[in-house]
């Protein structure tokens, strides 16, 4: 076996340009066979804005009964701890949870109560009333794609003092990746 540095210059440039490939296209396929398509993570203002795209293989109206089975959150969302639906007016709920968001050595211990409007089967708009955040603003658009659904994600995130040392671009990216994919994956476990 002959590693990098054990060839000529020209040759050790190209061998770690395939290496670099390989690991590009070795990230790239484990991603896409993830449900999450890309997570776009931006610094606003003082906070942050996050869109993401995911694809669930199930239908609109099984990928909607997930996302809005508030009570059973804690079952299959890695990082929620508790969830349970405090209030209810028509479209209208009120969610309290608490969990630890994890990302390598770091955690972030939350709090939110939100509420969130069912505008339709196809938008769910949340805002937190309460909580250890100083801003939390979501927004989910569920629509058919070939045999399944997609979904549309907008996170509007402000961290308050103590958890603006420690949230960063690379933490919420992590953060969606881990919760989308276990969120989709109890959408294709109850399809089963």
């Amino acid at each position: 076996m002959t590693f990098a540095n054990d060839l000529p210059p020209s040759s050790r440039s190209l061998a770690h340009a395939l290496f670099a490939l390989v690991l590009l296209c070795a990230v790239t396929a484990a991603r896409a066979e993830g449900h999450v398509r890309s997570v776009d993570v931006k610094r606003a203002g003082d906070g942050y804005a996050v869109e993401a795209v995911m694809f669930a293989p199930v239908a609109p109206e099984q990928a909607f009964e997930v996302l809005t089975d508030f009570d059973h959150m804690d079952r299959f969302v890695p990082n929620v701890k508790s969830s349970r639906v405090v209030a209810r007016d028509g479209q209208k709920l009120t969610i309290e949870q608490q969990g630890v968001a994890h990302f390598g050595a770091l955690s972030i211990p939350y709090t939110s109560q939100r509420q969130f409007e069912l505008q339709s089967r196809s938008v769910i708009h949340s805002r937190q009333v309460s909580g250890n955040m100083k801003k939390i603003e979501t927004q989910m658009k569920l629509s058919s794609e070939g045999s399944g659904t997609r979904l549309d994600y907008r996170l509007e995130i402000v961290p308050s003092l103590i958890a603006s040392s420690v949230l960063s671009e690379d933490f919420l990216r992590h953060e969606v990746d881990e919760q989308f994919n276990a969120i989709i994956g109890e959408m294709v476990r109850r399809k089963q």
